[in-house]
């Protein structure tokens, strides 16, 4: 009698407690970044939270990955004003990684960051990659103005719709 408690307590282990455990479970990056989409705006992103500001409720200062101007942001390479519209990350780590297939992108080489975007502002189709507050993005842009007219012309909050991932690690896969 007593194997038999031992083993219907062995077959209860095996079936309901060691499927529950997953190794996506770990408190570091605990499930594969997925894409999300939103629209970036000169009124601030917080990339983790999936949060962009708007005219009259901008995103908390303390929260701020960064926002959408119409200057260069870095650097010193062309880029006048209202010539293109660029992400300024408050980390002021970004790169474009160039056009591509934002599945395709499994990591990010932080040694890399860019010192000079003024000759690419945000074009749709690029791939970019930054540092936030709290971890690391990759984003795709999807739809941005590209010229003067519509960028002086169009919204003041100067938006670019982008695809995006958000990891803790440098690792998206």
């Amino acid at each position: 009698m007593k194997s038999l408690n031992s083993i219907i307590i062995l077959l209860f282990f095996i079936l309901v407690i060691v499927p529950g455990c997953k190794s996506e479970d770990s408190g570091t990056n605990p499930t594969v970044p997925t894409t999300k989409t939103l629209r970036l705006t000169h009124w601030g992103v917080d990339w983790s939270e999936g949060v962009v500001g708007e005219a009259n409720n901008v995103v908390d200062p303390e929260k701020n990955d960064g926002e959408t101007i119409i200057w260069c942001p870095l650097g010193s390479g062309g880029g006048g004003w209202g010539t293109g519209i660029w992400f300024r990350a408050r980390s002021e780590k970004i790169m474009r990684l160039g056009p591509g297939d934002l599945s395709a992108i499994t990591s990010i080489d932080t040694t890399r960051w860019a010192t000079d975007v003024c000759s690419t502002p945000l074009r749709a189709g690029d791939i970019w990659a930054t540092k936030a507050l709290d971890g690391y993005i990759i984003f795709k842009v999807t739809e941005v103005a590209t010229d003067s007219a519509s960028i002086a012309n169009g919204s003041d909050d100067w938006p670019a719709k982008v695809e995006y991932k958000y990891s803790t690690t440098t690792t998206f896969n």
